[in-house]
């Protein structure tokens, strides 16, 4: 615990030092650096991921079918459903009552 207190006491006086030694900044370069070393500590005590392996264009054909690209001048795609019908209009000139 007290190895962690002397870590982030002295980033924080390297942050005073580095911003020219401003009065009245204390908090503000205790809490930064107690967020540095809270982080680098985190990411210490975190495992190392495994490398993934690499894809090969074997394995890429066969996991991803290709796609046809849409081209600009090619056949429009056709719906696949039907849109309702349009409701009828009455004829002009007609009244209704």
């Amino acid at each position: 615990m007290a190895d962690r207190e002397d870590r982030i006491r002295q980033r924080a006086y390297e942050i005073w030092e580095r911003e020219g030694r401003p009065q009245g900044e204390d908090m503000r370069h205790w809490l930064q650096a107690f967020q540095e070393i809270s982080a680098s500590l985190d990411a210490d005590s975190q495992p190392a991921k495994k490398p993934r392996a690499k894809k090969t264009a074997a394995t890429d054909k066969a996991a991803k079918p290709k796609v046809a690209s849409k081209s600009k001048g090619g056949a429009q795609s056709v719906p696949t459903t039907t849109p309702p019908p349009k409701a009828a209009k009455p004829a002009a000139g007609v009244t209704k009552h």
